[in-house]
């Protein structure tokens, strides 16, 4: 009588000593990303489609956001860490709430400010300023001065 025999389904990518060179490597790498553009250089022999798998698969693992790419004419990876997205950005906004923070924003504020100031402070896009300045504009909540770029814009208090 024969005896049983187990095999994985799919091959491992990386070996355990693998998998831990590369996380180190990974995370060198994340933490220099930040003031720095990342290379990977290859050794002769290694190929970059392989590389590549290798590090996505770990990076995956360790809840990593990355994008690497072969560069042009070299035995180069390039590696491109994305940033999380911030609270601000992450879901969308109702239309009070985006009116709130523009309100807030402006009635902070000690001076006039520009759309591009008020945009960058709240977090809001710019297709959605348009329609909330105009509604806060109508209902007197806020006063434009200026026209076209020296467009500024003042909380009216009351």
């Amino acid at each position: 009588m024969g005896r049983l025999r187990t095999e994985p389904k799919s091959k491992t990518v990386v070996s355990d000593l693998e998998y831990r060179q590369i996380l180190g490597v990974l995370q060198e790498a994340q933490r220099a990303a930040k003031d720095n553009n990342i290379f990977f250089d290859l050794e002769d022999g290694e190929k970059a489609s392989r590389v590549k798998r290798s590090f996505y698969h770990v990076a995956e693992r360790e809840g990593m956001s990355i994008t690497i790419r072969q560069v042009r004419g070299t035995k180069s990876l390039a590696l491109n860490f994305k940033r999380p997205k911030t609270s601000l950005s992450s879901t969308r906004m109702s239309a009070k709430d985006s009116r709130d923070r523009i309100l807030k924003c402006l009635e902070q504020a000690r001076r006039p400010l520009k759309k591009a100031e008020i945009i960058k402070s709240t977090g809001i896009s710019a297709s959605t300023w348009n329609i909330r300045i105009k509604e806060l504009l109508r209902a007197g909540r806020v006063e434009r001065h200026g026209n076209r770029r020296d467009t500024t814009y003042t909380y009216i208090r009351g």
